[in-house]
């Protein structure tokens, strides 16, 4: 009888052991940020730093969505043309050249803004994100020249290309993995660069780093792919988005 309760123990012991060791490789080894964070998005909800919804500032019927493809290779492809310019230049400078959006960002022949996204190897909650600004966006002809004129910048601060860098974004995710949220907040920085004929950084002083908005975007996990979920929006675009606040 003594054996037998020695060996209900000893199993029960081991049990116990492979169940513990089993839950702490689980923790020790969950799944990655850049992952989790690779693929189609959709920007399904936006904020500023009041919780006042700025999505209807950046959609439209003519621009009907604001979306992400992020790539195993750290690519980055979006219709985010006029989410980045209203991250870069703030609401009222948006909203000075709101009437000119339209014009400068068209995907509806499917060419995207680019850039690429950063993200430390394991599970961090912070992520730099890069994304390039021109001034030709679907074949207009408009240049970035034109664009930041309309901003009262000077002419020597003029360029084809702006890389607009964030880093500390924000980033964490619901427990279906199917909502990710990006927080653009005061542990953000930012950095605007251009490139030189070598391809190297340069530094451009065009728009003060330091004014960049603080916001929240919550982007919704799609299945099909980029060109498709683009196209289509823009064959069946969004009815007047209403304003609401968080």
């Amino acid at each position: 009888m003594k054996k037998a309760n020695t060996l209900l123990l000893s199993i029960s012991l081991f049990i116990s052991v492979t169940f513990l060791f089993s839950s702490c490789e689980k923790e020790k080894d969950p799944t990655p940020t850049k992952t989790k964070m690779e693929g189609v998005w959709v920007v399904s909800e936006a904020y500023d730093s009041a919780g006042v919804s700025i999505l209807p500032k950046m959609q439209n019927s003519l621009l009907p969505l604001t979306a992400f493809y992020l790539s195993s290779d750290n690519t980055v492809l979006s219709t985010a043309g006029p989410m980045v310019t209203y991250l870069v230049y703030g609401d009222s400078k948006f909203t000075q050249i709101a009437s000119n959006i339209n014009q400068w960002f068209n995907y509806a022949n499917l060419t995207f803004n680019g850039g690429e996204f950063f993200v430390a190897d394991g599970t961090p909650d912070r992520f730099a994100l890069e994304m390039k600004l021109e001034g030709i966006g679907g074949g207009v002809t408009n240049t970035l020249a034109e664009i930041l004129s309309l901003f009262g910048i000077q002419a020597q601060w003029l360029k084809t290309v702006v890389y607009h860098k964030f880093m500390d974004v924000g980033v964490s995710f619901n427990d279906a993995g199917d909502k990710m949220s990006w927080s653009f907040d005061n542990s953000t920085y930012a950095a605007y660069n251009m490139k030189d004929n070598n391809g190297n950084y340069v530094l451009w002083y065009g728009w003060p780093i330091s004014k960049f908005s603080k916001c929240r975007f919550v982007l919704s996990k799609k299945t099909q792919s980029l060109n498709d979920i683009t196209h289509e929006a823009y064959q069946n675009p969004p009815t007047k988005l209403e304003v609401v606040k968080n």
